[in-house]
């Protein structure tokens, strides 16, 4: 089934990153200079976001396919900058990101769980986070070369990539689907 094959993959590809740049994020605040008793302070704004991507879950569980799509460009985009700032202010930002990230995966999982009937439930629900483990393993790797040649904020600039190429395909998918509704459509009101 494509659906249920295209909410398996968004799961993977939304927690992948996020969930492996958590490990990072304290050498992220240290990195903006603060002391070091100030890190955990900076942590607590990052995980607050994460917390209340989650709560907002009920709410935007009305998000279409392009909803959903600009929810990581603007994840990824706050991540990006937030990172690349280097000031503990602009932690809000990644505070931001990781809210939006929580958020969509939260709304991931639940379209993944609604698409998959009880028999399979167990077996697609495992995959999914075989999936999300393999691109965690892929996130530590690609983040230890890229910190390693240009720093944290660097590295979680790029990491953002990910989620922009997400939303590419997702918005992609949506335009698609709209045009093929539009010819259905279309095709009903035409006389035979």
């Amino acid at each position: 089934d494509r659906s249920v094959r295209g909410a398996l993959l968004l799961v993977a590809a939304v927690t992948a990153v996020w969930g492996a740049l958590d490990e990072y994020t304290p050498l992220l605040a240290r990195d903006t200079g603060v002391a070091a008793e100030t890190v955990p302070w900076l942590l607590l704004v990052i995980w607050a976001g994460a917390t209340a991507g989650s709560l907002l879950a009920g709410p935007a569980e009305r998000l279409t396919t392009s909803g959903f799509a600009a929810l990581l460009t603007g994840s990824a985009l706050a991540l990006a900058v937030g990172a690349l700032a280097g000031t503990p202010g602009a932690l809000v930002l990644v505070a931001l990101a990781f809210g939006g990230f929580q958020l969509a995966t939260v709304l991931a999982d639940a379209r993944l769980q609604q698409r998959i009937d009880d028999t399979g439930r167990a077996t697609l629900t495992s995959v999914a986070g075989l999936g999300s483990e393999l691109g965690n393993l892929a996130t530590y790797g690609a983040y230890a070369a890229a910190a390693t040649a240009w720093g944290h904020g660097t590295a979680f600039a790029l990491s953002a990539v990910p989620y922009l190429v997400t939303a590419l395909v997702l918005a992609g998918a949506a335009r698609t689907t709209v045009a093929a509704a539009r010819a259905r459509r279309g095709s009903r009101r035409s006389p035979s």
